[in-house]
C-alpha cells in the first residue's frame, strides 16, 4: 500500500538558513490558504463515455485513471482547487533527472539523514485546460514521486536558491491555455528509486503515470523559463531571472543572504 510523504519546502529569510522538515501530507493543491480537496461529485461525461471523477468543461476529456503515459507524452488531469471549484491541466513530464547533493547542492549544509536519500529532478510542463484561473496554484499536492512503496511530495526552490531546477506556483494569472514550465525537486528514501511521477485521483482511483529513461541533470543555461504565455487567455506571463517575491512572501534577494541547509526533524514513511 502507498503512503504519502511530504518532504517541506525550504523557505529563504533574511539572517536565517534553510531548512527541510519530513511530515505527512494531504491530498489536493496548495494555493495560499485555499488547499485543494480531494473530493467532489462527479459528473456525467458529455461523450457518453464513463463520467469523469470531478466536473470538468464539455469539450474537455481527462486522462483515464490508471493510464500509464512514458515520458514527453501529456495526460489532462482534473483536481479540486477549492471545494466549489475544479481546476483541469494539461501535464507533459518531460524529465526524470538524478543528481546528487554533491553535484547540485554544493555549498548547502546538509544533515545525515537528508544526505542519505537521493535527490531528483523532475521537470514538467503544465497548460490551463480548464475554465478556472490557476495562478497561484501549487503543484505539490497534484503531482508525487512514486517509489514503488511511498509518494513523495516535491520540492519547490526559487532561480537563486537551487539555479539547475527551480519552480514554485503557478503565475499569476494562469488563464485557459496559459503554459508554464516547473521544476521540481524531491528527495527519495535509501535504497529507493524515483521509478514513476503520480497523480492520484478523486475516490482512490489508479493514478495517472508518467514514467521513462532517467537523465543526467540539465544544466542551470539550458532549464526551462517558466510562465510561457498561451494560446488563449492572457495568463502565464514568463518569469526574469529575478523573482519579485521568495517563499516567505517577501522580496527576493539576487543570492540567499546565509549558508543553505538541509535538514530532517522525522524519517519519511516507505511502508
Amino acid at each position: 500500500m502507498l503512503t504519502r510523504t511530504r518532504l517541506a519546502r525550504l523557505v529563504v529569510a533574511a539572517g536565517l538558513p534553510l531548512a527541510l522538515t519530513v511530515g505527512l501530507a494531504g491530498c489536493g493543491s496548495g494555493d495560499g490558504d485555499d488547499r485543494a480537496e480531494g473530493s467532489g461529485s462527479p459528473s456525467p461525461s458529455a461523450t457518453g463515455s464513463a463520467p469523469p471523477y470531478l466536473e470538468v468543461p464539455e469539450d474537455v476529456t481527462v486522462t483515464e485513471p490508471g493510464t500509464g503515459l512514458e515520458l514527453g507524452e501529456e495526460g489532462v488531469i482534473a483536481f479540486q482547487r477549492r471545494q466549489d471549484e475544479n481546476g483541469v491541466l494539461a501535464v507533459t513530464v518531460d524529465r526524470i533527472e538524478r543528481t546528487s547533493f554533491q553535484e547540485s547542492f554544493k555549498g548547502w549544509n546538509v544533515d545525515d539523514t537528508t544526505a542519505a536519500r537521493t535527490p531528483y529532478f523532475v521537470r514538467v510542463t503544465v497548460t490551463n485546460a480548464g475554465e478556472t484561473d490557476l495562478g497561484g496554484v501549487r503543484l505539490d499536492n497534484v503531482l508525487w514521486a512514486d517509489d514503488g512503496t511511498t509518494l513523495e511530495a516535491p520540492n519547490y526552490y526559487t532561480r537563486q536558491q537551487q539555479p539547475a531546477c527551480h519552480g514554485g506556483p503557478l503565475p499569476e494569472p494562469f488563464a485557459t491555455g496559459a503554459s508554464a514550465e516547473l521544476c521540481q525537486v524531491y528527495f527519495i528514501a535509501p535504497d529507493r528509486a524515483l521509478e514513476r511521477v503520480a497523480f492520484p485521483p478523486f475516490g482512490g482511483l489508479d493514478p495517472v503515470t508518467w514514467s521513462g529513461e532517467v537523465s543526467k541533470v540539465t544544466k542551470p543555461g539550458k532549464a526551462g523559463k517558466t510562465g510561457k504565455t498561451g494560446k488563449k487567455g492572457p495568463g502565464g506571463g514568463k518569469q526574469g531571472d529575478k523573482e519579485k517575491k521568495d517563499g516567505t512572501g517577501r522580496k527576493g534577494r539576487t543570492t540567499p543572504s546565509a549558508t543553505p541547509s538541509a535538514t530532517t526533524s522525522a524519517s519519511a514513511s516507505t511502508s
